[in-house]
């Protein structure tokens, strides 16, 4: 079972682009997810390891120090945001509503998550992120699926004012 992909805030931790180079142990792609993470972040090679947000080992750096992971830790009973008694709180609100993409659908997924339960949620996530033609995972940015070339699937929500 893959429940520690399916993130305390509702992210499928398994599109993750630096999980998803780890996975596939393909060591092109993960350069090119370091040098774009280290414009942000200082982040050497060597900490690039995780095994999902609940998966009890690896944390990537910036998933290390997130507050809604930290928050339901504090909190007996809470797994994953939508089981607590506060859903949905300003900060996972303000999440979704960062600008970022693969944030703006986390509420929702929460929602479903808790409705269908994280093995079913899991199942269609593995789905969701695959490629068409061959059929391997892909990551919520990929443009064209790297094994075989084919242009994906446009998955991600629209932001308001965002014409592509």
């Amino acid at each position: 079972m893959n429940e520690p992909l399916a993130a305390v805030c509702g992210l499928y931790c398994g599109a993750c682009a630096l999980y998803r180079a780890r996975r596939d142990d393909n060591p092109q792609r993960l350069e090119e997810i370091l040098q774009a993470m280290n414009k942000r972040w200082d982040v050497p090679e060597d900490e690039i390891q995780c095994d999902g947000c609940l998966g009890g080992g690896s944390l990537t750096p910036y998933c290390r120090a997130c507050k809604m992971r930290l928050c339901a830790e504090d909190r007996p009973g809470v797994t994953r945001c939508s089981d607590c008694s506060d859903f949905p709180c300003d900060m996972i609100t303000d999440f979704n509503n960062d600008g970022m993409r693969h944030h703006a659908e986390v509420l929702e997924n929460l929602i479903h998550l808790h409705e269908t339960g994280a093995e079913k949620w899991i199942v269609e996530q593995e789905e969701r992120w695959r490629c068409p033609e061959c059929h391997v995972q892909v990551h919520w940015y990929e443009r064209t699926c790297y094994s075989c070339g084919v242009v994906q699937p446009y998955r991600l929500p629209k932001l308001p004012r965002d014409n592509s």
